[in-house]
């Protein structure tokens, strides 16, 4: 993003500082909450480009719904829609890791109804490598970039570029925030993004950046 006057108007993430975009590091920031009297949430943050860390462990919560042993839902993922038991910090663009549930029940734990097909194993599947989050839909359910197959109760561990916050604050209605001390970015290793909540923000009442 170049340096001059730039509006923010609805919950996103903005990139900032970033080798792909041609960006250079910038001095300093003035960030103006043009709302009368809503506060808006920013995030102003370097990110790595390569190194991540794991910032959820979860576990799949689709259960199996069977009206008797040959009929109904095996549970778990099949497909692209991912139900998890919470979703908390993750976000759009993170890696998630399945793994096979630490213990695994099963309408037919002894095997003494032939009618019953079970692996001996259950499988994880995925299309390709790595998946990541393609949207939230609410607090525990999330859309997938590809294809996968997981049991109920198989581990999901999620996945972030690793972020230094710059600042993590409320900027209240009708109020200007300054950063100064905008550490230098090396773009071909970091990106430096600020991420806004909704709140008030609109075309109307955008929150307004002043870069240079």
């Amino acid at each position: 993003m170049q340096t001059g006057l730039t509006n923010i108007t609805s919950a996103t993430t903005t990139t900032l500082v970033n080798e792909d975009l041609r960006t250079r590091s910038i001095n300093s920031i003035a960030m103006t909450n043009t709302h009368a009297s809503t506060a808006v949430t920013v995030e102003l943050y370097v990110q790595d480009r390569t190194n991540t860390v794991e910032i959820l462990s979860t576990l799949v919560n689709v259960a199996e719904a069977y009206t008797n042993p040959i009929t109904g839902s095996a549970g778990g993922i099949d497909g692209t829609t991912g139900t998890f038991d919470a979703l908390t910090n993750v976000e759009v663009g993170d890696e998630v890791v399945f793994y096979e549930p630490t213990t695994i029940t099963s309408i037919d734990p002894d095997g003494s109804d032939p009618a019953v097909t079970r692996p001996e194993t259950l499988v994880i599947e995925q299309s390709v490598s790595p998946i990541t989050v393609a949207s939230l839909t609410s607090s525990t359910v999330c859309e997938l970039s590809s294809i996968v197959i997981a049991p109920d109760d198989a581990v999901a561990k999620f996945y972030q570029l690793e972020k230094g916050y710059i600042v993590k604050t409320d900027i209240p209605g009708q109020t200007t925030l300054v950063i100064d001390s905008i550490p230098t970015i090396n773009s071909t290793s970091s990106t430096l993004k600020i991420k806004t909540t909704s709140a008030g923000l609109a075309v109307a009442t955008p929150l307004t950046l002043k870069i240079a």
